[in-house]
């Protein structure tokens, strides 16, 4: 990767910055669903052909906006997931996930978004999203029926949420024990 002399940095990774960042911009002033080429070419002040050069069209856009989004997420998880160990883990890792979740304004944006909830049933069987849903549960990562019900728990949490203290008991009463108890039980092909 060659710098550039004038910005002292590669110039397709500071224009693919520059376009995502107008583009998340947009999306959480005004949703994922008015997101277009065009509104992201006008909000970075540039043409329609650099944004498609340097980051590819509309849909691409708002996958790579939303995954920047959940890698900030995720840092802050993995972070708090180092300090716990054990049933302790699984929880501090929900707990904190649901809360950076609901603090991200892309998220928020792509869960509110008309295609959102449907367009979560997609995104729950990303192969990416399941390790990581191994990964804070300290379940086996081929493990897809764990793994489907920790995403699909947590989206329902997102989706219909509840007060804190209810929030908590289901946590705590019902998700980690189905999670613990699914670790006695052989795997099976999926």
């Amino acid at each position: 990767m060659s710098s550039d002399w004038l910005l002292g940095a590669d110039r397709h990774e500071t224009a693919a910055d520059h376009i995502y960042a107008a583009a998340a911009d947009l999306i959480t002033r005004h949703g994922f669903d008015c997101l277009t080429v065009d509104t992201v070419a006008r909000h970075a002040h540039c043409s329609r052909a650099t944004v498609y050069r340097h980051t590819g069209g509309a849909m691409h856009l708002r996958e790579t906006v939303l995954t920047r989004a959940a890698t900030r997420i995720t840092d802050v998880v993995d972070r708090v997931m180092a300090d716990h160990t054990g049933p302790d883990r699984a929880y501090a890792a929900l707990t904190v996930a649901l809360r950076e979740i609901r603090t991200e304004p892309v998220v928020l944006a792509f869960l509110s978004s008309e295609h959102g909830p449907r367009a979560a049933v997609t995104f729950a069987q990303s192969p990416a999203l399941n390790r990581l849903a191994a990964e804070f549960t300290g379940s086996h990562p081929g493990d897809l029926l764990t793994t489907t019900w920790l995403i699909r728990s947590v989206l329902q949490l997102l989706l219909w949420p509840t007060d804190p203290d209810t929030e908590s008991l289901l946590l705590q009463q019902f998700l980690l024990p189905s999670l613990s108890r699914r670790e006695s039980i052989p795997e099976r092909d999926q």
